[in-house]
């Protein structure tokens, strides 16, 4: 068994990882600690010694320190606030590439060699659990969890409680993504379409894409009078539970299709996304692009972490990512050309909605290993964490003149944030813009975001990064905000015990599936032996069980 849920933990952990890529009852209760925790704190919680915590890190390359900072991961603004506020120190157990992160902390798993705190997937929280590896929590969080923290937590529904919880013990710490964290967004050059002749309203259609690309391709919108240009962008991971950078799924929304997540057909079965005949159907729309040549012909070689080459490059003017896109995605079109001008549309179905698949509430699982020393240490740096999150009054943010330089930076790479801490903040802002809202009403980490939007886009190229997250915060989110915005939600998350076995199977079949019939290797019509074979190879017998786990749930 541990080497099937290690198996489960390699291919579910990169998935519930990206998303991600791109993260409080409040009685407490006394509890015995270990006497070397005992009158260790201040009446503030700061420890009187030094505490160091042995944790696991990945290291994100694309997170930008700022100018002329001598910053590190292991030395930076947010490891000098959690020293200075509770005099805890974080080391290093391991530094893995992200990339090979999930991969990496299974090996661990398996050979039960874990640091004392560790981030990990739903499936490596549960091969830890069983293997019984895992410090209790209960009562440490009862007691050290601040009301926010518990306030967020909650906040995300018994569900999520029960996600981490082992034989009626708390053996982590959820993470938390608010909804409209992934919203899938398609980002267009404005100065091709002005050259191409073409207008868009923020809400697009799949015809609309068609023009687009075929005018991006055919009409020469970088004007060297050469055939060099793209249309539509994407990766050969083209289509994921949410969105990511440069894949296909917007759309899939736009067909009203919801792939790699379960929803309730038409008469309120649960059924898989993928398996669907919403999902055939833009499949083969996405096809017959494919073959005309509007999809890039080489896009099922390029890496994931390939995705903004073309548009860096000033070769493409057309991508999909997150609302917050713009950092990762945008940034280096501008910093190569000044001149590029990028606005975000989002596709619509034929009933003009704009359908939006919601994030796992649950992000990663911060846990302890058993015996782990001052175990609580872990949870008052978390509440650090959630003040910084969700723009307590009175906290600073820690980089809040370096929008470059993300959350993954920190000790603990995870967010805990209030379920609408993301349509608050554009709300606010886009009241602000409006007039509807006083600047001296916004919080402090909002407020140079504003000054920036007074500015201008077009005067804020100069710093790219800048320029990047104010059309994050303001065009994307417009799309978050639009009144025809419909978010969908998967109705399970969690792992059955078919799932264990029979999911990385499926998924491989899936994959493949898709990929033969969008670049035209299968025909349609082997959608239908796809189904066929998901269904018999598992697919079925994992529905029920899903269906089971739903119902015990309610």
């Amino acid at each position: 068994m541990m080497v099937k849920r290690g198996m489960l933990g390699l291919v579910l952990g990169v998935v519930l990882l990206s998303a991600a890529g791109c993260l409080e009852d409040e009685k407490a209760v006394s509890v015995a600690l270990p006497s070397e925790a005992r009158n260790v704190a201040d009446s503030n919680g700061k420890y009187k010694e030094p505490v160091t915590l042995r944790i696991g890190y990945y290291t994100n390359l694309e997170s930008k320190w700022p100018e002329g900072s001598s910053d590190s991961f292991s030395d930076n603004r947010y490891t000098k606030r959690l020293e200075e506020m509770l005099n805890i120190k974080f080391v290093h157990a391991f530094e893995y590439p992200l990339s090979d992160y999930a991969q990496r902390v299974n090996m661990l798993i398996s050979s039960k060699d874990i640091p004392d705190f560790l981030l990990v997937t739903e499936a490596q929280f549960k091969t830890l659990a069983e293997a019984d590896m895992l410090e209790d929590m209960t009562r440490l969080y009862e007691q050290y969890a601040s009301p926010l923290l518990k306030e967020v937590i909650q906040g995300s529904g018994p569900k999520l409680m029960r996600r981490v919880t082992h034989n009626g013990k708390m053996l982590g710490i959820p993470s938390t993504l608010p909804t409209h964290d992934s919203d899938g967004v398609v980002w267009i050059r404005q100065d091709w379409l002005r050259k191409v002749g073409i207008q868009l309203p923020e809400a697009i259609t799949i015809d609309d894409m068609e023009r687009v690309a075929r005018a991006f391709i055919g009409q020469d919108p970088d004007g060297n009078g050469k055939d060099d240009t793209y249309g539509i962008q994407s990766t050969s991971t083209f289509l994921t539970e949410t969105i990511r950078n440069n894949s296909l799924d917007p759309y899939f929304g736009a067909f009203k299709a919801f792939p790699k997540i379960w929803i309730k057909d038409e008469n309120g079965r649960i059924v898989y996304g993928s398996i669907t005949d919403n999902t055939k159907q833009a499949l083969g729309k996405l096809s017959e692009l494919y073959r005309a040549g509007l999809i890039d012909k080489d896009f099922g070689t390029v890496k994931p972490d390939q995705f903004s080459k073309d548009i860096s490059k000033g070769k493409a003017g057309i991508g999909t990512g997150y609302t917050s896109a713009p950092m990762k995605l945008l940034a280096d079109s501008v910093k190569n050309n000044p001149q590029a001008e990028w606005d975000a549309h989002y596709l619509v179905a034929p009933d003009g909605n704009y359908y939006t698949r919601q994030p796992d509430p649950l992000g990663r699982i911060m846990v302890a290993r058993k015996g782990a020393k001052h175990a609580e240490a872990i949870i008052k740096a978390i509440n650090v964490m959630a003040d910084l999150d969700n723009n307590v009054p009175g906290t600073s943010q820690v980089y809040m003149d370096s929008p470059g330089t993300n959350w993954s930076v920190r000790p603990i790479q995870a967010t805990f944030r209030r379920e609408d801490t993301l349509v608050n903040r554009f709300q606010r802002l886009k009241d602000a813009a409006d007039g509807k809202l006083s600047p001296e009403r916004l919080p402090n980490s909002d407020r140079k975001i504003f000054e920036d939007y007074l500015k201008g886009f077009r005067a804020l190229t100069a710093s790219p990064q800048d320029w990047a997250y104010t059309l994050y915060q303001y065009r994307g989110g417009n799309a978050v905000l639009s009144p025809v915005n419909v978010p969908v939600y998967n109705e399970f998350y969690g792992i059955t015990d078919t799932m264990e076995e029979k999911w990385g199977e499926l998924l491989n079949l899936e994959n493949e599936s898709f990929m033969r019939i969008l670049v035209g290797d299968k025909p349609l019509d082997y959608f239908e032996t796809f189904v066929s074979e998901w269904r018999r190879h598992g697919g079925d017998t994992i529905t029920k069980e899903v269906e089971k786990e739903i119902a015990e749930l309610k």
